[in-house]
Order: structure tokens, then sequence, then C-alpha cells
């Protein structure tokens, strides 16, 4: 930050890791579009030798490049201060952005896309093995936003950071100025939206929908917003956590704590702490629904792989069958509307304790997480439904997959002999 003519502005510098200078350039022919078209935001200077992006040159740690900025007009609005006429205020800018994007032709320097996103995720978690579930994620997003209409009127390049920190409400204007244009991308014009209201969504009582509700209101009444894209907000917030997952990952993962200041240790264990929340979001939801006239038929077409069925041999038929008459409970496992799986417990009636007795996923839906996502909500099913100190299962010797699985989740083994290994998992009281 410096003040010069009595103008305050800011210095961005970013390393060639992080940015190119065509990626740069490409964002500040954005910004003055917008500009030349009557858009409100913040002026890029031009430097001393006449270019807008300086390149600064280190010995030992690369190239950065400068841009400069003058500072925004106007006054930061938190979103509990807004009044409903701002917060309308600020759903008709995005849709003005939108609209002049619309009419914006790249010159040589192009600005990257979703699929340069995707692709950039998919390099971090090459160096993290380990993240299965962001893994699953990523392929899952790629798939389904490839299905999306592309064509113009649907996408373009957007601001990505449109949230209440990165506008400046001008009071005898009515209306905001924007800054920071780094994320700037080539998406579809419905994920700036998902991406300015987060905080609210996050905030989920009646006060943060209404807001929202005002915030689409006034984008509509600039631009046409189809009721198709409102129902692929959750995907495009998808796609969000996959990017923000990433960047902080990547962020962190080269850190030496040996080295680092304290402030620095504090900001790396805040951001780890985020891709722990995030994290989370990416295991697959499932829920136990009972099986009755709706679904008995469809949980018998449920089949193991051919490799699997020497450690699940028997077929779910002979499992519903077994329930009617021994008392046993049987399970259905959904995700979302889909069938993908089999459950089956039952009580000891010698010493009262509760036994799996049949777990499986459809080969359909193995390799997404489904199986752990299930087996946590079963144990959370058996344990509140019935108040359970224990619950037991058993398996084969040779079914290394399971036994990793039920280990993980705090199965201990208890028993073993040729055919079976037997498991317990206590709770305290």
């Amino acid at each position: 930050m410096f003040d010069r003519n009595g103008v305050r502005h800011f210095l961005r510098f970013i390393h060639e890791e992080d940015n190119t200078t065509q990626n740069i350039q490409a964002e500040l022919d954005f910004m003055q579009h917008l500009i030349a078209g009557g858009y409100p935001t913040v002026t890029p200077i031009l430097s001393r030798n006449g270019n807008w992006i300086e390149t600064i040159r280190t010995a030992d740690h690369g190239c950065y490049y400068g841009v400069v900025f003058e500072q925004a007009k106007g006054i930061h609005l938190p979103l509990d201060r807004m009044t409903d006429r701002q917060v309308q205020e600020w759903g008709k800018s995005l849709a003005s952005m939108h609209i002049l994007s619309g009419s914006h032709t790249s010159g040589a320097a192009k600005r990257g896309s979703w699929l340069d996103a995707l692709s950039f995720v998919s390099s971090v978690m090459q160096r993290h093995p380990r993240e299965a579930g962001a893994r699953r994620e990523l392929e899952q997003v790629r798939k389904q936003l490839s299905k999306l209409p592309a064509g113009a009127e649907h996408m373009g390049l957007i601001h990505y950071d449109f949230e209440t920190d990165n506008i400046f409400y001008v009071e005898e204007e009515s209306r905001y100025r924007a800054i920071d244009f780094d994320d700037a991308m080539i998406h579809w014009y419905a994920m700036d939206i998902v991406s300015a209201i987060t905080d609210l969504v996050e905030q989920d009582d009646d006060n943060a929908q209404r807001k929202i509700e005002l915030f689409l209101s006034g984008y509509r009444s600039i631009k046409p917003l189809d009721e198709q894209y409102v129902q692929w907000f959750p995907l495009f917030q998808r796609f969000s956590d996959l990017y923000t997952f990433a960047r902080l990952l990547r962020s962190a993962q080269d850190m030496d704590v040996r080295s680092s200041p304290e402030w620095a240790i504090q900001l790396r264990d805040k951001l780890l702490k985020v891709c722990d929340r995030i994290r989370e979001r990416f295991r697959p939801t499932v829920e136990l629904r009972p099986i009755d006239q709706s679904n008995w038929y469809a949980c018998t077409q449920l089949e193991v792989t051919d490799e699997q069925k020497n450690v699940f041999p028997v077929p779910t038929v002979y499992w519903l069958a077994e329930s009617a008459y021994c008392r046993f409970t049987p399970l259905a496992i959904y995700t979302g509307e889909q069938l993908a799986g089999f459950a089956v417990y039952a009580i000891d009636p010698d010493d009262g304790s509760y036994w799996i007795m049949a777990y499986m996923i459809d080969q359909n839906f193995q390799h997404r997480g489904l199986g752990r996502s299930g087996m946590e909500e079963l144990v959370h099913y058996m344990k509140e439904k019935h108040d359970c100190d224990k619950i037991v299962l058993g398996h084969r010797p040779e079914n290394e997959r399971a036994a990793d699985l039920y280990a993980s989740l705090g199965f201990v083994e208890v028993n073993r002999s040729e055919r079976e290994v037997v498991r317990e998992l206590r709770f305290t009281k």
C-alpha cells in the first residue's frame, strides 16, 4: 500500500508458480473492458516504464509479477449491515458484470477456465495419493459439469470471488465497486452467484435465506436466471469446495515448520482445519431405509463382483428370507434415491449383543467411499436405536478389504478361526 499524488494505491506481487503474465494480462484486459463499459471497478495503473505488469527476478526465488491498482472508492459493508436494497444492488452489480462479460472478446491473452482449475486440482491430488475422497469428487464434478449447457449465454469470464470483502459500496451512487479479479476464470455465470452467496448459505437461517432471495431478485432484474441453474447450485458449490481444498492443501504442503515463524505455523494450522472441514463434504452421504414391498425386489438384484463372491457368497434374497423368519433386521443403503447396498443386523439371544450379520455394497457403487459411509451410518443407527454397548461382526480371513475397513472404524479382532475373524466395537457409557 502506498500513496501517490494524494491517492492510495496497492501493489500486488505474485510468484511465477502461482500465475503467469498471460493470465494476469487477461485479468487486466477484462477489467479495462468493464471500465470501458461503465462498470465501476478499480483502475489498473501503468508503471513508469509504460507496462501494466513489471517482472522482478530474484537470485534465489525465481520471478515475481507486480501490478498496481488505485484504491476502490466506497466502504466495505458486512452482510449484517446491508439493507435489503443494498443486498439487491449487490445482485444487480454481479448481473451487470455478466452482461458486459458476454461482450468481452479475449485478445492474445486468454484467461483460464474451469477445466484448467480442475487440472490444477488433479496435479495437487497426484502429490497427495491418500486423498481418495477428493479424487473421487474431482471425477464426479468434472463429469457432471461436462454435461451442462456450455453456450455463450450460459458461460463467460466470471469474477469468481464476488463476496462482500471484494466489493465497496458508494452511497451517493447507490452501487458497488469491485476489486480483486485475480481468480477470474471462464465458467458458468451461476458459479459466480454461488461463490458470492457462500457465506449466506453457510449461515443457514431464515434471515440468510431472505437475503439470498433478495440477491437473486436483484440479479434477475438485470439478467435472466433460469431455474435449472438454481437447481445446479449445489454442484457449483462442490466445484468451489474442491478448488479451495486443492489450493489450501498446496499452500500448506511445503512449509518447513522447523524454520517458520509462529504466525506462519498458526496460519498453516488454520488452513489445514479448513481442509478437514471440506474433506468431510467429500464423503458420500448415505441413508438407511427399511425394506418393504416398494424396494424388496430391488434389494434381491444387488450383487458384489464375481471376485468378491468367495467372501460374500450368500445372495441378498437369502438374507431377506432369514430376516423374515429369524427376527433379523434388514436395511437398504441408499445414496440419494439410488439403492446402493444392503445390511442385516440381529440380537444374539444368548448374551444380548448386537451382530452385523451381512453388509455389502453393490458392484455398480463400489470405489466411491460408500462402504465406509454406509458402515458408519449403520453403527450410528444401531447405537442410537438400541443404546447398545458393543457391536460384533465377522468376516472371512481372506477378505482383507473388509478387515482394513473394520479395523479403521475401531472394530478390534477378538477371535479368529480358519473360517471367520470376529471383531467387536465397544462404546463407553
